[in-house]
């Protein structure tokens, strides 16, 4: 009986250190992307610089 209950008690703990170990990392992660600018961005439209170019021989021809 006494090796039974001490398989039970090492399965618990260990059971036990993976959840906290998950759900710690979970947290950090958390925080981690918290931290990222994910809808703070403002990026320009790209803008196809061959076209300008055609453009701009069109309307500065002599």
């Amino acid at each position: 009986m006494r090796s039974f209950m001490s398989a039970t008690f090492l399965i618990e703990v260990t059971f036990l250190s993976f959840f906290l170990a998950l759900w710690l990392t979970w947290l950090g992660l958390r925080g981690l992307f918290r931290l990222l600018p994910a809808t703070s961005r403002t990026v320009a439209p790209v803008r196809c610089v061959a076209n300008r170019r055609a453009e701009y021989k069109a309307r500065h021809a002599a």
